[in-house]
């Protein structure tokens, strides 16, 4: 192999992403996650000779990239509300409209010592960044996945935040320790195995499908939640749910007719699209 520089492994991997059919901005983006090398640094450097390792860590990258699979698990992490969040295939990739959740968490949510749990945590973004962003509340992550948690644990560290974190199946962990909270928030599986063929190749191909995948055309875990909050929310709670975008008005029936003196609202995302279903909980 003839010693190469970073402009030309650059120009030749746009090369690559562009007959591939791809997006070319991988290309220089993959220079600044896998060796700090930012723009600036790039205009500087970029005739300088890249280490035979560093090509073949590069190269290898890039042939994932191209053979479909998505650029946050190739490189191990995603970007969220600002910070920086390590994901692994035992976690889903997190989406921008989470962070209209978080937003209207904490437009809606005091910080005054209540105890706020995030069930089926996966990465932790929810709920890391709520603990990151109060003083006074108490944020509980909860997640079926050992390996999630594990994810979870790296995140809060790197965040300089540490919450309680319980393994177990949505409020199994909570009702073990008998543990009650102000505010259930979840971003849960939901999207049914019947829209399996609308999903892209590379979500269905490379993201867990225990985080993708619900029964009941994707409303069943936030029925069994619903059911269930007697267990483990306070009266006058809240809830926020993150929903797919036709389940706003099957699950707003099911929450009324569960329990008919609460309203649920929701609120659309940055799409105009159903993604936010929240209430207080009155019995």
């Amino acid at each position: 192999m003839h010693p190469y520089s970073y402009r030309e492994m650059i120009k030749e991997a746009k090369a690559s992403l562009s007959v591939s059919g791809g997006e070319t901005r991988p290309a220089m983006l993959l220079l600044e996650d896998l060796f700090g090398m930012g723009t600036v640094d790039f205009l500087m450097d970029g005739d300088r000779e890249v280490p035979p390792s560093d090509y073949e860590r590069y190269s290898e990258a890039l042939g994932r990239i191209i053979d479909g699979e998505p650029y946050q698990y190739v490189v191990g992490s995603a970007w969220f509300y600002g910070e920086k969040f390590k994901v692994s295939k035992e976690t889903l990739i997190p989406r921008n409209e989470t962070e209209e959740l978080v937003e209207l968490v904490l437009a809606l949510e005091q910080d005054d010592g209540r105890k706020v749990v995030d069930i089926g945590c996966g990465t932790g973004v929810i709920g890391l960044t709520l603990a990151a962003a109060w003083h006074s509340n108490e944020v509980i992550l909860t997640d079926i996945s050992a390996a999630a948690l594990d994810v979870t644990r790296e995140n809060a560290r790197s965040l300089g935040v540490s919450p309680e974190m319980m393994q177990g199946d949505l409020f199994e962990p909570l009702t073990e320790e008998g543990v009650k909270v102000d505010c259930v928030i979840s971003n849960p599986p939901y999207i049914g195995y019947n829209e399996m063929e609308d999903m892209g190749d590379s979500v269905v191909n490379h993201e867990p499908a225990l985080a993708l995948f619900a029964e009941d055309e994707g409303l069943g875990l936030y029925k069994r939640m619903v059911d269930r909050l007697v267990d483990v929310l306070r009266p006058g709670g809240s809830v926020y749910f993150e929903i797919g975008w036709r389940q706003a008005t099957a699950l707003s029936n099911y929450v009324t007719a569960r329990w008919p003196k609460v309203e649920p609202q929701v609120k659309k995302d940055m799409n105009g699209n159903d993604r936010i279903l929240y209430f207080r909980w009155e019995v």
